[in-house]
């Protein structure tokens, strides 16, 4: 089903087909596990704080949501996309070790090079896509959700397979490197409501001295505060899109003390006030 708009959320399975140019006017955060692979084409996507090359051969996987913008484009981008619910993945995580879960969210993106195991590997991920589209784009009221069950769960136990290969990858990153790649991932899952780099160096179980000397060193000189609150922004950004909320409720979702200083730690990353920004995007 090839559509132009994303939902951020959804109560079934659903596959698409997109060119994800819904996600660049503006940032999403889907509240649903989402599963991305690139036919044709290339995209550099943000999770807010982290950037990555989305382009051909490439796997992304949010398996509890997350935020996703796109930042550029090239015209001819394709994308095929699983959505599931969250309650759904859960069910079907039960009997998989969490090991494998907690790999998935350190590593969200992976690039099949052009070995035979890998390429193989990505023929078969395309197969799991030809499965999703012809379960999940017509209607199927008998066993709807027992097959969502048996087929999610099939599917996670295959990707969690396939991790050993892509192991085999991440081994050449040192210690602080990895050390790295798990502070931006507690970054994409707790900065909505965690601030201060105290929280995450603990746990990471290192001094918050330590986590500032490796993200400079790893992390294009940036501190851990800077990629906080660069996340932070990102978030903010999600719910002004939102204008059903005040810039107070955005506030209070968000632990900040109140509105105004809301305002002020926007106005202080990007330039303009939360109004501004709104006006701005009412304008596009």
């Amino acid at each position: 089903m090839k559509t132009d708009r994303l939902l951020a959320d959804t109560k079934t399975i659903r596959y698409e087909e997109i060119d994800l140019a819904s996600l660049i006017s503006a940032p999403y955060h889907f509240r649903c596990g989402i599963y991305l692979i690139c036919t044709q084409g290339e995209a550099v996507v943000s999770t807010g704080v982290q950037k990555y090359i989305f382009n051909e051969q490439t796997e992304l996987i949010f398996l509890t949501g997350g935020l996703l913008q796109v930042l550029e484009t090239s015209g001819d981008l394709q994308v095929k996309m699983l959505m599931f619910p969250k309650e759904a993945f859960l069910n079907a995580m039960l009997p998989i070790d969490t090991p494998y879960f907690n790999y998935t969210h350190e590593h969200p993106c992976y690039h099949h090079t052009a070995d035979e195991r890998s390429q193989k590997t990505w023929r078969q991920i395309n197969l799991w896509m030809d499965m999703a589209q012809m379960l999940f784009t017509e209607p199927m009221p008998q066993f709807r959700g027992q097959q969502e069950h048996n087929f999610l769960q099939s599917l996670l136990m295959w990707l969690f397979n396939t991790i050993p290969e892509k192991l085999a990858v991440s081994k050449q990153y040192s210690r602080t490197q990895l050390l790295c790649h798990r502070f931006m991932q507690l970054i994409r899952e707790y900065s909505m409501h965690e601030h201060q780099v105290a929280f995450y160096a603990e746990k990471l179980c290192i001094s918050s001295r330590y986590l500032h000397k490796i993200t400079v060193r790893h992390l294009d000189g940036k501190k851990p505060k800077q990629l906080i609150d660069e996340q932070l922004v990102a978030e903010i950004k999600v719910l002004l899109n939102e204008p059903r909320l005040s810039v107070t409720e955005i506030a209070e979702q968000l632990h900040f003390p109140d509105q105004s200083y809301l305002t002020h730690f926007f106005k202080k990353n990007t330039g303009i006030s939360p109004k501004e920004f709104r006006a701005i995007k009412n304008l596009g």
